[in-house]
This record gives C-alpha cells, structure tokens and sequence, in this order.
C-alpha cells in the first residue's frame, strides 16, 4: 500500500470515529446535515456508512455488527454502545485543538467567535487543575496580513468564487498577478496560507496572505475538488505531489528549536551532538533559503 493509500485510509477511519458518536447522539439526522457537518460528499458519506455496516466486535453475527439504516432520507445507527462517547483528547491534542481554535477565532468576520471562546473555556478547564490558567497566557498569532484581504478570501470561500490577486513571488523577488480558484485557508508554519489552483501557473498553489498586496473576488464560480484535504498542505510543500527531501547536519544549538518550526521527517542524534535531519521541502528555493538562514549551524547537506 502506497503512503498516500495509508494516508487518505487514515482520514477515513478518523473520520468516521468522530461520525459516529455524533450521529447516535443525534438519530434521524438527515444525510445531507450529516455530511455537511463534517464537510465531506453525500457519496462519501454513504460510502462511510455502508462500510461501517460490515463491523463489529468479534463473532460478526448479526447481533455483533453495527446497524446503521437509511429511512426516508435519515440516518439510525443501533447496535453500536460502545461508540456512543466522544472520543478521549490527550493533553497534546487538547492543547494542538486550543491553539488551532483560538487562531480561528481572531480570523476577522467570524460571526461564531464567541461562542467558539467559550467552548475553548471549557476545553482548557477539561485540562485538568490549573489548566485554565495555562491556557489563558497562550497568544497564538499568525501572520495573515491586512484583515480586509482575509474577508475578501473568507467570502470568496463561502461563495465559491474565483479571486483576482496581486501576489509578491519571494522566489522571483516580483510582484505577479494571480487568478486563482480558491479551496480553502490553512494554519501552517506560522502564517496563514490560501491554497487554491492558479491559473497562471496551471498547478496548485500555497500563498501567504500576508504577501497579497490586493484581492478582489470575481464573479466566476470557482471548481473545489471534493477530496481536498487542508492536511495535506500544512508542511513546507504544496499539495498532493511527493515532497523532495533534503538531509543534513545541524548544530546542537539549532537542534533545540528546529523541530518545532520545520517539517522534520527523520532526526538522528550524532556522537558529537550534532542531530542528522531530513526534511521535506518544495523545492530548491525553500531548501536554499532555510540552509543559508542557518549559516554556520548547518553542515553535510545532501543531495548537494
């Protein structure tokens, strides 16, 4: 099985453990909210259920697997007691969630920005003691840019628009202009990015906001693929496309903090103390930038 195979299992599985308690605690919803809810095609949804239809715990007769039946349109799930709580947060999760929430909820626009504080409230009491006032010093910013460009890309998200942008290209050092086909906004590496397929290059593409110089929304509907995963863009690549990898050696100093900013695939402490890394990167330029950032803490870089 090809990682992309294992991985988009992987979401699928996820998926339908949070689905399931959410549908038995909420019996006769419709497939159409249901599969709203979790943003995903009414086809995939039924797919979800006909195969959960074929679990179970061991026997697997009739009494052993799940029920899950259509009527009218609606959605019953019996038989399946031991899904009926949510799933369990660790520590980690929960603090990943509260960072991700808060982040979201200084998004401008965002008409359910109170009501998501308060569930975050909750979430850092859930923490345990003394977790809520732990979770009240986290300050999470990203960098996003003026707030009346993310409004415009918000807006062109929830209509489904195509945008007109006047982009600065890091790589070229040149502003460009950019008609893209919005998808959606994702957190990654500190900033907020706008994925989207651009005409211009004919490819998908990651683009800060932060570097939009002007946006305006267009009246061309904009084509969203159904299986798109905002996952798949939260490393220091775009898109669905294997990753290049690039190794080398960093220094104990850079070794302290790299982990936590770049998207690490392998790390190997050395005698000396220096860490041995692989990262994924989307492409020479990326990779070039980030070595020549390190300076002197870098050594032994391959491919050279």
């Amino acid at each position: 099985m090809s990682p992309e195979d294992k991985g988009r299992l992987g979401r699928r599985l996820g998926r339908i453990l949070v689905m399931l308690p959410y549908a038995i605690r909420n019996p006769g919803i419709s497939v159409d909210e249901l599969a709203q809810r979790f943003g995903i095609a009414r086809r995939e949804l039924i797919g979800d259920l006909n195969l959960v239809f074929l679990c179970g715990l061991p026997g697997y007769g009739p009494g052993d697997l799940i029920d899950v039946s259509l009527e009218e349109d609606r959605v019953y799930v019996d038989m399946a007691d031991y899904f009926s709580l949510p799933l369990r947060l660790t520590p980690t999760e929960a603090l990943a969630l509260y960072a991700g929430g808060e982040a979201i909820a200084a998004l401008p626009g965002m008409e359910e920005a109170e009501a998501l504080r308060r569930a975050l409230g909750k979430l850092g009491r859930a923490l345990g003691s003394g977790a809520a006032d732990n979770t009240s010093g986290i300050k999470v910013e990203l960098e996003s840019g003026p707030q009346e460009h993310l409004e415009s890309i918000q807006h062109a998200l929830l209509e489904r628009r195509r945008l007109w942008l006047e982009y600065f290209s890091a790589s070229r050092g040149e502003m460009t202009k950019r008609t893209v086909d919005p998808w959606g906004l994702v957190a990654a590496l500190g900033r907020w990015y706008l994925v989207g397929y651009d005409h211009r290059t004919q490819d998908e593409r990651m683009f800060r906001t932060d570097r939009i110089k002007s946006v305006e929304v267009l009246a061309e509907p904009a084509d969203v693929p159904t299986d798109f995963n905002p996952d798949e863009y939260r490393g220091a690549w775009s898109g669905r496309r294997a990753p290049d990898v690039v190794g080398f050696e960093i220094s104990p100093a850079a070794g302290r903090w790299f982990e936590d900013y770049y998207p690490v695939t392998r790390s190997t402490i050395l005698e000396d103390g220096w860490s041995a890394i692989e990262i994924a990167t989307s492409g020479d330029v990326w990779a070039a930038t980030l070595l020549l950032r390190l300076g002197a803490d870098v050594r032994n870089v391959r491919p050279q």
